[in-house]
């Protein structure tokens, strides 16, 4: 066997056989080659399910940051609303008190 080979049967197989081997000598099951082909199939369908959860994490953490940037930014606009709000208010009560002073002035005149 290659030096190529056995490094992908390290990296690949490797670990997973390991385990399967150790399991096999604790517990001794009555066919060790289903116990083996059964420990495999259950270790991959785990590995896709880690891979699957990992994936998702991944997913949730964008999305959460999308919505906290949302959250900021509706917050940001709710504060320039009220900012812009309070603005024209004072520049309202500008203009009321400023037309109220004018008809003072006009009703004082004399015609």
């Amino acid at each position: 066997m290659s030096v190529i080979e056995s490094d992908y049967l390290k990296r690949w197989i490797g670990a997973p056989i390991t385990d399967a081997l150790t399991e096999v000598a604790l517990k001794r099951p009555a066919d060790p080659i289903e116990y083996i082909a059964l420990w495999l199939l259950k270790h991959k369908e785990n590995e896709v399910k880690k891979a699957e959860e990992s994936s998702n994490a991944e997913r949730l953490a964008i999305e959460k940051k999308k919505l906290e940037e949302e959250a900021k930014k509706k917050a940001e606009l709710e504060e320039e609303q009220r900012r812009i709000a309070a603005e024209n208010a004072a520049k309202k009560a500008e203009i009321e008190k400023a037309l109220a002073e004018q008809a003072k002035v006009s009703e004082a005149a004399p015609v």
